[in-house]
């Protein structure tokens, strides 16, 4: 019976763990998954942040946020794989250089799986979304940035060569920031999976002594 209420035990646990996610779900494109409970991207080995929730934010302004929290600038080379997860259709490998760049129309579909992960700096005329990134390899002060919007006729994209514009302080309501960290487990999840090891633990070490008690004691039949 003890056996019975620990089992039972373990089984809440579950529920309230699936549960306490339950508000959350995980939206897929390309390869990257978007956690709408943490408004958090994973991809390509990273986690990154949305177009909208940086949107009108400078470089300093980002970083003093959540550089704490591991974050930083995403590189050339990190947005290029990005793109070519999400734009396959255009050969972005020759826009890792500091001064070069890469622009093209793309298909609505490639657009809509973009946007539907990463969001949009300027929610209008279909999103407007200019991303800043960049390690400021040629130590000119100046960085990197991308884009992706609506045309009269077709969606486009673009990764684009730095410039003086883009600065450390530079801000506008049409730009975001890029911020990329290393992929870590969200601490409230961590925590319930510790609790549930735990428990199971302790399960199977009382389901084991409850088994080495009833050999050491085997039940003698009566005679009669």
């Amino acid at each position: 019976m003890k056996m019975i209420n620990w089992v039972k035990y373990v089984c809440i646990l579950s529920v309230v763990c699936v549960s306490h996610y339950a508000n959350g779900a995980l939206i897929t494109r390309n390869n990257f998954s978007l956690d709408t409970s943490t408004n958090i991207i994973t991809g390509n080995g990273l986690n990154w942040a949305r177009w909208d929730t940086l949107a009108g934010v400078s470089i300093t302004q980002a970083l003093d946020l959540y550089a704490a929290d591991g974050w930083r600038l995403a590189s050339g080379d990190e947005m290029v794989g990005m793109y070519s997860n999400f734009i396959p259709g255009v050969d972005w490998s020759s826009a890792r250089g500091e001064n070069s760049a890469v622009s093209d129309f793309i298909s609505v579909d490639d657009y809509h799986d973009l946007i539907t992960i990463f969001g949009v700096s300027f929610n209008e005329f279909g999103g407007i979304s200019n991303i800043i990134f960049g390690n400021d390899l040629d130590n000119d002060g100046e960085y990197r940035s991308a884009g992706a919007y609506y045309t009269d006729y077709d969606p486009a994209a673009g990764i684009y060569a730095d410039n003086s514009r883009n600065t450390v302080d530079f801000s506008a309501s049409d730009y975001s920031v890029q911020l990329v960290r290393a992929i870590r487990v969200a601490e409230p999840k961590l925590v319930y999976l510790i609790i549930f090891t735990l428990l199971m633990r302790l399960v199977l070490k009382h389901f084991y002594q409850t088994k080495s008690t009833s050999y050491a004691n085997p039940m003698t039949l009566r005679k009669d």
